[in-house]
């Protein structure tokens, strides 16, 4: 069983927390509490040694010997999954800041007050957070999928991906592997027709699309009807509360959506500053979570399909699906986000999913542990990335073009760089080639101020270096800016003003054609964080309630 470890130095305390660890966990968790930070750290070692899982490590703040920021970051070292728990002393007022700062600094995940009067009152429902969390990532979890392909080969890693991404559980087979064999062999699939996913359901779909997979596991690819109060396009965090807030007022609300819910903040490890997520969120839950609530609202989601053709169609708009689907809306909501630019090195973008990823998914992280990791970038995705890595266990270099992250990076983040021993930062630095045979094993390195170049190890790259708006399809059909984002409001009328027609001025989200809005970082002059997206996709659906009631 999983360790459950805790350390104590005061009798009292240390004797109150046995009593609720075993009558709550012990079932499913070994449970051990320490004497002291010596002997905890020794226990510790010997567990990583014999290869047994650390779940939690609890620590005392105040003890003998060493004190317990000290003693979490210690036992980081030995077992860096293992989720970190502060115990702070009720009216320890002096201990705010060390504590503040240990969070700031990614030292301590969660904390909670001793003593207590119940521990259902703080300790239970912290320390349950704490094992869900680690249960996500490291707790068997049934498969709904698994796919088989070729060594090396890139298309099977792509749908594991995508699959995962959409909250799909999923295992990756090679198909020269005992497991993969056997799979192959009971379904009768020739390795010739790689790659392969068998779902839970026992079927077989030999090379599927996207959208084959998601019909296969029941999820929508064809809007259910023809006529909706609100097309959203994308189910990033605008498009999600356009969409929670559209159903809300009772409105029909079509969500489209291309690759998965979430959109870029969906690939965050860890955000730690969206309202009411004390001890943060990892993007794609929050994304997962706010699509059941759309769902439970009455909005209908339509995935695996991209919107590829919007015009006006008497009082309404029509939307074209790129399944050929139409639809007719009273509104459109534009929330399709970015994506991220591509580095443009032929030798690196030939080792997509083959070791190099464009953002940063669990389902990737999960197997970088004690491994040479770069990650490129130098914006808060990057910093949010390396400190993922960094925790797991991963060996991060970050690799920055210009001379300094403070114009670019959140200062948390920078000071959490900075504190991490398994996070070094090269500035000035960019990837000009990357080998060998299939598998990224080495990066090439150049110094942009003296043009020297450097070979390196590597067993992983992740590249956040900016990112382009997805409105390609957009073209003709509402005023961009020279980069491509959607203008809207007062921005439109500044940048356009002859693209607006009508004598009332356009609404704050709302595009040179009416009745279109957008929202979230599609939209010029975004601020591109989640908690503003949310609140943008939000307002739009009350401009789209108030379009409808005109009606």
């Amino acid at each position: 069983m999983p360790v459950l470890f805790a350390v104590a130095t005061d009798e009292t305390c240390r004797t109150a927390l046995d009593v609720v660890l075993r009558r709550r966990f012990e079932s499913d968790y070994s449970v051990v509490v320490s004497i002291d930070p010596a002997d905890g750290l020794e226990r510790l070692g010997r567990y990583r040694d014999s290869g047994e899982q650390v779940a939690i490590v609890v620590a005392l703040f105040r003890m003998t010997g060493r004190d317990g920021i000290p003693f979490l970051i210690a036992a980081h070292h030995l077992h860096p999954s293992a989720q970190r728990v502060l115990m702070i002393g009720v009216g320890d007022v002096s201990a705010a800041h060390d504590l503040n700062q240990a969070l700031t600094l990614n030292q301590v995940d969660f904390y909670f007050g001793v003593p207590w009067e119940s521990p259902e009152e703080e300790v239970y429902p912290v320390l349950g957070e704490a094992l869900r969390v680690w249960a996500r990532e490291h707790q068997l979890r049934y498969n709904k999928a698994f796919i088989v392909d070729a060594p090396n080969a890139v298309r099977g890693a792509h749908l594991r991906g995508w699959l995962e991404r959409n909250a799909v559980a999923t295992t990756l087979l090679r198909a020269d592997d005992p497991q993969g064999r056997e799979l192959l062999a009971k379904h009768g699939v020739d390795v010739d027709r790689l790659p392969v996913a068998v779902l839970y359901d026992g079927t077989v779909l030999v090379d599927p699309r996207e959208d084959e997979l998601a019909e296969a596991l029941g999820a929508n690819t064809h809007p259910r009807q023809e006529r909706y109060d609100a097309v959203i396009v994308g189910a990033g965090p605008a498009g999600l509360a356009a969409a929670v807030y559209a159903g809300s007022e009772g409105l029909r609300a079509l969500v489209v959506e291309h690759e998965s819910a979430g959109g870029q903040a969906g690939t965050s490890s860890k955000i730690r500053n969206y309202l009411g997520f004390p001890w943060g969120v990892h993007g794609g839950e929050l994304a997962e979570r706010a699509s059941r609530q759309a769902g439970q609202l009455g909005a209908e989601f339509v995935v695996a399909r991209a919107v590829t053709a919007l015009r006006p169609e008497g009082a309404d708009l029509l939307v074209t699906l790129s399944s050929g689907d139409d639809v007719i809306a009273a509104t459109v909501v534009i929330t399709g986000g970015v994506a991220y630019r591509r580095l443009g090195v032929p030798a690196v973008d030939a080792l997509v999913g083959a070791g190099v990823f464009y953002g940063a998914a669990v389902s990737e992280t999960r197997s970088m542990g004690g491994l040479e990791v770069f990650v490129l970038g130098g914006g808060n995705s990057a910093g949010q990335a390396a400190a993922h890595l960094a925790n797991g266990g991963a060996h991060v270099t970050v690799l920055v073009r210009s001379a300094s992250l403070a114009t670019t990076m959140s200062d948390y983040l920078i000071r959490e760089i900075d504190a991490s021993p398994n996070i070094s930062v090269r500035l000035e630095t960019e990837v000009v080639g990357a080998g060998s045979d299939g598998q990224l094993d080495h990066l090439v390195l150049r110094n942009r101020t003296d043009g020297t170049t450097t070979t390196v190890a590597a067993d992983g790259l992740f590249v956040f270096i900016g990112a382009r708006p997805h409105t390609e399809w957009l073209q003709g059909v509402v005023s961009l800016d020279d980069h491509g984002f959607v203008l809207t409001g007062r921005d439109l009328i500044e940048a356009d003003p002859r693209s607006w027609l009508l004598e009332r001025s356009p609404y704050w989200l709302e595009t040179s054609l009416a009745k279109v809005f957008a929202a979230g970082d599609i939209r010029h002059g975004s601020v591109k964080r989640v908690a503003a997206a949310v609140g943008e996709g939000s307002t739009a659906a009350m401009f789209v309630r108030e379009q409808i009631a005109r009606r």
